[in-house]
């Protein structure tokens, strides 16, 4: 494995004594691995997710992207697909998660058109029971990793759920229907008739969900107006009586909602986890939409991902200013591992060590590219911390108990997890 500095460096020995640090993974996606293990897998699992928004950066239509997961096509040609794109986006850091995956665990540094084939037979291979514990836990040494989920239902040998707020899929729709108010994914076997009662059911969501084990809460940032009653009641009114087919995407009834469930969320003593930044049209999810939240809701401890990239700064000021707002490191490494070695420097200058948490592989699927965007992490830790060891702001004990703080306490306490 080749890092960005030479053996025997101050970088080497933090990034050594960094990986035998017992880690919480602090945001995944992955299903639980019976839901894995049941699909078929190849190479191309290895570029699926955020690899695969390279690809169609680079010139992929997306239909062809979307092709490489289809095992229904022969291997060959969605290789002949792949390759003339995988030369543009190989030194991407999204790539290099999915190598150094493949080097730790099929025994490949690189892919190309002469291993494609056995590697696909390598990964076809692995992919059966046991693969969560090689990777997550032998290959990572993760203690458990935070599952976004729908519902509470996780496999608590690796995770624990941070589940969806109510209603959270409708925040990234462009309009707001009627159906998704009056039969809500939440209370399948119900059906809505007020707008009082879609709230008991969702608060009732809520509590079930902590009864059942979840730690926290996941939303979206997004452009809230204040919370108006009055203005939410009309608005759903309008809907239930058929005056109004949809609202638009910004409408006083999702504000109302969003703002009374963030309220519930710091009833039942659980943090909210918050998209902010890239992803889509990231013009709307700027984190400093989140401003008029924090402050409408001093209780709730928000736990802001990405650093809000890329606006990155602004949410370190944020976390600087505002005592209930908590940065999370999630899938930054694999953005681009310069700007997060920066953001980690500026980090120890500007915010309270308590308020970080590092690492968090952010993936669907591939459950093999959690341990190569661990590694990166623990490179980019290393590189930042050996920086303001070099320039005597730190010494090297301090160091590594910061690391400590931030791959393991922090969200150990945050998210009130057990030992």
């Amino acid at each position: 494995m080749r890092h960005p500095w030479s053996e025997g460096s101050l970088e080497q020995g933090l990034f050594e004594e960094i990986s035998a640090i017992e880690t919480i993974d602090c945001h995944e996606h992955l299903p639980d691995e019976h839901q894995r293990v049941a699909q078929a897998a190849d190479v191309f699992t290895l570029f699926s997710h955020y690899t695969c928004g390279d690809l169609v950066a680079a010139g992929m239509p997306q239909a062809e992207a979307d092709s490489l997961q289809n095992r229904s096509l022969p291997l060959d040609l969605r290789w002949q697909k792949f390759e003339p794109y995988w030369r543009f986006i190989r030194h991407s850091s999204y790539a290099r998660a999915a190598l150094l995956a493949a080097e730790r665990f099929y025994g490949e540094a690189d892919v190309h058109g002469g291993n494609y084939a056995e590697l696909s037979r390598a990964v076809a291979a692995a992919n059966r029971p046991g693969l969560y514990r090689r990777v997550l836990k032998e290959a990572c040494g993760l203690k458990v990793s935070l599952a976004q989920r729908s519902f509470p239902e996780a496999d608590r040998e690796y995770f624990v759920p941070v589940v969806d707020l109510p209603f959270f899929n409708q925040f990234f729709r462009d309009d707001f229907t009627w159906r998704p108010l009056v039969r809500p994914r939440f209370c399948p076997d119900g059906v809505i008739n007020s707008l009082d009662e879609y709230l008991a059911a969702g608060f009732a969501f809520m509590d079930e969900a902590k009864g059942k084990g979840a730690v926290g809460f996941k939303t979206i940032v997004r452009d809230n107006r204040p919370p108006d009653r009055r203005a939410a009641l009309e608005a759903f009114r309008q809907l239930q009586r058929g005056e109004a087919e949809r609202l638009p995407a910004r409408n006083p009834l999702t504000d109302y909602l969003h703002d009374e469930f963030t309220a519930h969320a710091g009833r039942l003593g659980l943090p909210v986890a918050v998209h902010a930044g890239y992803w889509g049209d990231f013009r709307q999810l700027n984190p400093q939409h989140l401003i008029p939240v924090l402050q409408r809701h001093p209780g709730v401890r928000f736990d802001v991902y990405h650093l809000g990239f890329p606006w990155w700064r602004e949410t370190l000021m944020m976390a600087k200013t505002f005592p209930n707002m908590w940065l999370n490191l999630c899938w930054t490494h694999i953005i681009s591992q310069r700007f997060t070695q920066r953001a980690i420097a500026e980090a120890l200058e500007t915010v309270p060590l308590g308020k970080v948490s590092a690492f968090g592989g952010d993936y669907g699927t591939p459950v093999e590219k959690v341990y190569g965007h661990l590694v990166m992490a623990r490179e980019d830790l290393a590189v930042a911390l050996g920086e303001a060891i070099r320039a005597g702001r730190l010494t090297a004990d301090r160091a590594s108990n910061i690391a400590t703080m931030w791959l393991y306490e922090n969200p150990k306490e945050l998210y009130g997890l057990r030992d």
